[in-house]
């Protein structure tokens, strides 16, 4: 067998943590994704995976193989497909992680037209607002919000959003409007968590309410009774009046534009979040990645200028 054939068919169980779901992804027989495995572990002197009745988990020379292999493969995958030189030949499959509201308000509606466009390219979406490892995850790239401080991967910037602040009719009649940043210790903001595991030292009581004033960004501590872990929990927990949020404009004009929404405290917003696709450092990229990053920045471009 091919090694890289071998190799393609380890990354499968590996991603899957089964032999059988990785022969199933790749419509072959079961025993011969073991044969690969087998035929690997032989070359490589070690053993790849620990089996048992119930899972399959890589051991620690299993866990180092696996990245060299999405490495390796990654660079063939690229350089085959610089030679692709019209729509129809650009092919293979992109992972790439968004947070789910950018994936349903901005991605979705437009994805036809990359799926028209390049019919031979197969596109997986997944959807977090936390911090991933690509490599890790076998993610193309990712479409991150906000500052990604000392992150490894490359950043290539998409468009800035404006954050506004915003509460909900139903709100008002509990709670009032804040005009001052002094209200707002008489109010309620909604809390942001990127993981719920990293919340065992958080105080579930406040949350931070970040703005500009004078040219500098500030902060100040809000009372606050629900703290939640994506975007989209975030938008529905202000419709149902559970606090103030502070939210990107582009997500909520149709909220504003009906009055499910209502901007409050305009003089203290808080800075623009760059949004921007990660990706991992390489020298080369597949020719179908190229295009969709490309693909991308257009369309996100579009949205800015009818918002």
């Amino acid at each position: 067998m091919n090694k890289f054939e071998a190799m393609r068919r380890f990354v499968h169980v590996a991603q899957t943590g089964s032999f059988t779901q990785a022969a199933a992804a790749l419509h072959l027989p079961k025993s011969s994704i073991s044969a690969a495995v087998e035929s690997l572990e032989q070359l490589l002197g070690t053993r790849l995976f620990q089996r048992s009745t119930r899972r399959v988990t890589l051991t620690h020379d299993g866990a180092i193989y696996l990245a060299q292999c999405r490495q390796i493969l990654h660079d063939i995958d690229a350089l085959e497909s610089q030679f692709q030189h019209d729509n129809d030949s650009v092919r293979g499959v992109i992972k790439v992680d968004m947070p789910s509201r950018f994936a349903n308000k901005t991605v979705l509606p437009r994805l036809s037209e990359w799926c028209d466009r390049y019919p031979r390219v197969n596109i997986v979406i997944s959807s977090t607002d936390y911090h991933i490892d690509p490599i890790k995850s076998g993610v193309d790239c990712l479409i991150r919000v906000g500052n990604q401080g000392n992150s490894l991967l490359i950043a290539r910037p998409l468009t800035q959003y404006r954050i506004i602040n915003c509460i909900s009719p139903t709100y008002v009649q509990r709670y009032g409007t804040p005009s001052t940043l002094a209200d707002l210790q008489q109010h309620r903001i909604i809390g942001y968590i990127p993981t719920i595991n990293h919340s065992t030292s958080t105080d579930h009581n406040s949350a931070l309410f970040d703005y500009v004033e004078h040219g500098q960004n500030d902060q100040c501590t809000v009372p606050s009774v629900v703290s939640v872990t994506n975007s989209d929990a975030y938008t529905s927990a202000c419709l149902a009046g559970l606090g103030i949020a502070q939210i990107p404009e582009m997500g909520v004009t149709d909220y504003l534009n009906t009055g499910r929404l209502i901007r409050i405290l305009p003089q203290y917003e808080a800075a623009p979040m760059p949004v921007s696709i990660l990706y991992p450092s390489r020298s080369q990229l597949p020719k179908r990645l190229s295009l969709f990053m490309d693909w991308l920045d257009s369309i996100v471009k579009t949205a800015v200028m009818n918002q």
